[in-house]
């Protein structure tokens, strides 16, 4: 992983890490070619950001799985599933690294730092 992010130096303006395995188990790599090339990364999963990506946006597992339990529950007290209408993750957290952005050349607006649920330093 670390090669393949090397080669983005120079043709990438940002980086972004969707919630992929792969990726995830080599984030300090793409991590390190961010700060050495300067590329702003970004993550769909908000754990990565503790990790050293500058931001993440996404729902809170604990949360869905909080929402999960309930729809389970509602089946479990006799509602057939099939009469639950589909439901989507609700809500969302903002995770950011302003130590990491500065690291990636970059500054966090003063709008994304306050819409920010979680600041990690």
């Amino acid at each position: 992983m670390a090669l393949a992010s090397q080669k983005l130096i120079g043709k990438a303006d940002a980086i972004y890490c969707p919630i992929d395995n792969t990726i995830i188990s080599a984030l300090e790599a793409v991590v390190k070619t961010g700060i050495d090339g300067q590329i702003p990364v970004f993550a769909a999963d908000t754990d990565s950001v503790a990790r050293g990506a500058i931001a993440a946006l996404g729902f809170n597992y604990y949360d869905l799985g909080k929402q999960t339990g309930e729809l389970v529950l509602r089946v479990l007290n006799g509602e057939k599933a099939g009469d639950i209408p589909v439901k989507f993750a609700e809500g969302t957290n903002l995770a950011i690294n302003p130590k990491m952005a500065a690291r990636m050349g970059i500054e966090l607006p003063a709008s994304v730092t306050e819409r920010a649920t979680q600041v990690i330093e």
